[in-house]
């Protein structure tokens, strides 16, 4: 009555109890651990000194793998120093998934990666050609007959969310044994014109809007990486591709929904 890779909801519960299942065979949840990394960094209940942000990546990415199904926990903020991110870093190998947020990049203090490697993490890749969120890093770790996917999430708030909404979430997906694990595309027209400039394919927050019985998007006035608030407005993000172009009203782009 119900084939695999289904995600067990009240109904499917109710239709098992009706023809006498009370045992089923699942796949759990995977287990997930969030890192944030940065000397600026201080927790969200503190008040910042100069020179200090308050930790906003943690708590989105926590919430973040929680709606996609993931059993999540906050290893907290480490600071950038080898010592501190080796600690944090083996405790998160014990999970199927571990969320990196910062310290991916090429600065003096990006010490991730090299971290990653004295720890056994294999890169698989790092950089995309991606608007936000070209930094990324992801790797896998094997030991024993255990496997840890490791992603190195920009610091940048709405570049983590776009890299986990691309990446993390579909790899959740799969882990979880779902046969829906993939990025939630549609066509629809812009409800305005738009003018584009930029070196690498963008994914531009946007607002997808039902009217007349049909979609419409709307890009967003977005000041970058930073720009959270911005995406609080947001339930979609647009696909513009690289260049300098202007978009006409009605044109057809494709849009990535994001989730409610």
């Amino acid at each position: 009555v119900l084939r695999a890779g289904v995600r067990l909801r009240s109904i499917e519960m109710g239709l098992l109890a009706e023809v006498g299942r009370v045992e089923a065979r699942v796949i759990r949840r995977p287990l997930l651990a969030v890192l944030s990394t940065g000397n600026e960094l201080v927790r969200a209940s503190d008040v910042p000194q100069p020179g200090q942000i308050r930790n906003s990546n943690g708590p989105l990415l926590m919430a973040a793998a929680h709606a996609a199904g993931a059993e999540s926990r906050d290893l907290g903020i480490a600071v950038d120093d080898a010592g501190a991110l080796h600690g944090a870093i083996t405790r998160g190998l014990e999970d199927d998934v571990l969320l990196i947020s910062g310290g991916v990049s090429a600065g003096v203090l990006d010490l991730v990666p090299g971290v990653l490697a004295e720890l056994g993490v294999e890169q698989v890749f790092h950089k995309v050609d991606l608007k936000p969120g070209k930094p990324v890093w992801f790797g896998v770790r094997h030991r024993d007959s255990h496997r840890t996917l490791v992603f190195g999430l920009p610091g940048n708030p709405v570049s983590s969310l776009v890299c986990f909404e691309m990446f993390v979430r579909p790899a959740l997906g799969k882990l979880a044994g779902r046969d829906d694990a993939r990025l939630h595309e549609l066509d629809a027209p812009l409800s305005a014109p738009f003018s584009q400039r930029s070196d690498r394919p963008t994914y531009h927050p946007a607002r997808l809007t039902a009217a007349a019985g049909s979609l419409t998007v709307e890009p967003l006035r977005w000041q970058g990486s930073g720009d959270l608030r911005t995406l609080v407005a947001a339930n979609a993000l647009v696909y513009f591709p690289p260049g300098a172009r202007q978009f006409e009203q009605g044109e057809m782009v494709r849009v990535l929904r994001l989730p409610e």
